[in-house]
């Protein structure tokens, strides 16, 4: 064989096993999403990114090209989606955008009818995954859970319900100090 077909064969394997460890390196990261409860999937959709496929810094143009939820409501600097969990539920997903257009921070109020068991196993999963993903979480001075991501952002989450109703509402803000 000349020289010229081993080094396009080496090249075409290199490119090959990049592309299989890549692929399993998403699976892996999908994997801990499908151990969850199916409303945090619907949620989170993918790992593959900061949430939901995206990240900071990508354009409100990306967004609204990519994101397949319906919009719920928009405005100069915030886009809102709804994401329908089953027939009672549903989740609102807020992408806040800078003066460049570009994502700042994602947010998340999950609205729920109270159940008290439903209400726990919601809480606990969420808190679960994160605790999974990004280390022990801190409470703090508004007892929200509060984790710090490797990648240097924070995420908060908390139960923003008003008490009065038979409705849960569970708010996740994941931005940048």
């Amino acid at each position: 064989m000349t020289r010229f077909k081993i080094d396009n064969m080496n090249k075409t394997f290199t490119v090959l096993l990049a592309l299989c460890l890549i692929s399993f390196s998403l699976k892996a990261q999908d994997d801990l999403l499908s151990k969850h409860i199916p409303e945090l999937k619907k949620i989170f959709k993918t790992e593959s990114a900061t949430f939901r496929g995206f990240n900071f810094g990508d354009t409100k143009t990306t967004i609204k090209a990519a994101e397949d939820a319906p919009i719920e409501g928009e405005g100069k600097d915030f886009v809102v989606y709804k994401v329908k969990i089953d027939e009672n539920e549903y989740a609102e997903i807020m992408y806040t955008f800078d003066e460049q257009d570009k994502v700042k921070m994602f947010g998340v109020a999950f609205i729920e009818n109270v159940n008290l068991s439903a209400e726990e196993r919601i809480l606990d999963d969420f808190q679960a995954y994160f605790t999974q993903r990004h280390g022990k979480f801190a409470v703090n001075n508004k007892n929200d859970e509060v984790w710090t991501a490797a990648d240097g952002y924070v995420i908060e989450m908390g139960d923003s319900s008003d008490g009065k109703s038979d409705l849960l509402e569970i708010e996740i803000e994941i931005f940048k100090k």
